[in-house]
């Protein structure tokens, strides 16, 4: 197999800046290939990740893609295909860190509308078998949104973009029952919407998307066409750009490599 300087180039800058937006990582890619005279376009994209993925897979790494259901922007990732979920936080997590993590995922998927609040958090630092200050937990769900594990709102915490690329099998084995596909990408659907009728669900940005501009509002799903109940989100003018903005940086260098609300989803 050839590898050229654009994948280990590609491959080094991945290491850095290991979770972008689509744009983002297609220009990384542009500048790669620029910066040692290769030819790229956009339809080569694809084939150069699968070379760069096929290069990585014995070290139990990939490139892979997913959409941040916060935004409905599309991510790529480098991940750790291993599906121990403390292989691929214990780097930067402490193992009670982790425990944290892994209430408020609990706490997020067993919820109505898939995020917890910051009160409830807090109640989770205070009852882990190690605590944790409330000083500490602060600081520590700054550091789960900065990394993208998280995304939060108004004092709300959502599952971010990396958690819904990165940790996607671990979520799948642990929830397996209260866990469901969207409808339209079909990718984990968390902050979703719920056909009545058929118990399907589509993505809020899907729902948005899939019923932009038609008249009648029913349900997606070939074998069911009821009507879809639901407010239907508003499509924001969101530019791909707009959580790339701290990350943008020159190109890759080639001298180096609220209130408490959280509901039971199982009551529906």
């Amino acid at each position: 197999m050839s590898v050229k300087d654009s994948h280990r180039l590609f491959l080094r800058t991945l290491m850095t800046r290991p979770f972008l937006p689509e744009r983002e990582v297609k220009r990384v890619y542009q500048q790669c290939c620029e910066a040692f005279d290769e030819d790229y376009s956009s339809d080569q994209f694809q084939p150069f990740l699968a070379k760069v993925n096929k290069i990585i897979q014995p070290l139990f790494l990939e490139v892979k893609a997913g959409v941040s259901e916060n935004e409905g922007i599309k991510y790529y990732a480098l991940i750790n295909t291993t599906e121990d979920e403390h292989s691929k936080m214990a780097t930067d997590y402490t193992p009670n860190d982790i425990a944290f993590f892994k209430k408020a995922i609990d706490l997020i998927i067993n919820s109505d509308d898939g995020s917890v609040s910051s009160m409830d958090l807090m109640n989770v630092a205070s009852d882990l078998e190690k605590k944790m200050l409330c000083t500490y937990a602060e600081k520590l769900l700054k550091r789960l949104v900065d990394d993208k594990w998280l995304t939060e709102s108004s004092g709300i915490y959502y599952l971010g973009g990396r958690a819904m690329i990165d940790i996607d099998q671990y979520l799948k084995r642990e929830y397996k029952d209260d866990l469901s596909n969207c409808m339209m990408c079909d990718l984990s659907a968390i902050q979703s919407q719920m056909c009545q009728h058929c118990q399907e669900k589509l993505h809020k940005h899907c729902a948005a998307k899939y019923f932009n501009g038609r008249a009648q509002r029913t349900c997606p799903n070939p074998n069911c066409g009821a009507q879809w109940t639901h407010e239907v989100p508003i499509i924001a003018s969101t530019s791909t750009d707009r959580s790339s903005s701290s990350s943008r940086q020159a190109g890759p260098s080639t001298s180096q490599a609220g209130p408490s609300r959280s509901r039971s989803r199982r009551s529906r």
